[in-house]
C-alpha cells in the first residue's frame, strides 16, 4: 500500500491493485485515473465535480453517503454510519465525522472512512472534531487526521484523537490551503512524537509505503 497526501483532505492511495482517491480537491497535473473515489461530504473542497472529472473513468466507483450520491452520476456505493461495502478486494466502512458544537458539519452531514486493503487499515477522519465514536476504532495502522482548526480539530485535539485511536502512523491533513487553516504540521509532529510512540509522516514529498 502507498499513501500520498496531495493537499487539503486529498489522498491518493494505491492498494489492492487499485488507484483510490479520497476527497479529490488538490490534484497534480496528469494524476492517474481513479478506480475508486471516496467523498466524505458535499462541501466544495471535498466534493468537487471539476476535479472528479479530471480523474474519473467510465467504470470508476464512488463510495459516499446519500447526500453526496445525489450529486454524482455513475456507479455508487452509498453508506450510512457503520455500514461497509466491498469493492473488489478492498473494504470501506463509513464512520461518523462531525462537529459537536460548531455549525459547519452537523452529525449525519458527512462521514469518515476506514479503508481496509492489503492487510492494512487506514482511517480518514473527514472533517471532524474529537468525537466519542473514535473510541470504537480498532486496529488502525494509519490515521489521516485534520489539524487545521476552525472547521475541524486543531493540533492539540488531533493529538488527543491519535492517543485514543493509537495508530502506528498519523498523517496530518486539512491545513495550509484555505483561510483559517494555518496549523504547522511540524509542531504537530514534534508534540505527538514527544509523548507517544506514534510516528508522524507528512506523506507529501514521497508516498508513505506500508
Amino acid at each position: 500500500m502507498k499513501i500520498r497526501w496531495l493537499g487539503h483532505d486529498t489522498f491518493l492511495i494505491e492498494a489492492g491493485g487499485k488507484v483510490i482517491y479520497i476527497d479529490p480537491y488538490v490534484l497534480p497535473v496528469n494524476s492517474p485515473l481513479a478506480d475508486i473515489i471516496l467523498v466524505t461530504h458535499e462541501h466544495f473542497d471535498h466534493l468537487n465535480k471539476e476535479k472528479i472529472g479530471e480523474i474519473r473513468k467510465p467504470d470508476t466507483i464512488f463510495v459516499c453517503n446519500k447526500s453526496v450520491a445525489s450529486q454524482l452520476e455513475g456507479d455508487k456505493h452509498v453508506l450510512e454510519y457503520f455500514e461497509k461495502t466491498d469493492v473488489g478486494n478492498i473494504t470501506v466502512e463509513c464512520v461518523p465525522a462531525y462537529n459537536p458544537v460548531k455549525k459547519y458539519h452537523p452529525k449525519g452531514f458527512g462521514c469518515g472512512f476506514v479503508l481496509e486493503a492489503d492487510g492494512k487499515r487506514v482511517y480518514h477522519a473527514g472533517d471532524t472534531d474529537l468525537i466519542p465514536e473514535m473510541e470504537k476504532l480498532e486496529n488502525v495502522d494509519v490515521a489521516l487526521l485534520p489539524i487545521g482548526g476552525t472547521y475541524t480539530m486543531n493540533i492539540d485535539e488531533a493529538i488527543d484523537a491519535a492517543l485514543i485511536i493509537r495508530p502506528r502512523i498519523v498523517v496530518p491533513m486539512h491545513y495550509g490551503t484555505l483561510e483559517g487553516l494555518d496549523a504547522d504540521p511540524e509542531e504537530f509532529k514534534e508534540k505527538i512524537e514527544s509523548q507517544s510512540s506514534i510516528i508522524v509522516d507528512l506523506a507529501k514529498d514521497k508516498p508513505l509505503e506500508l
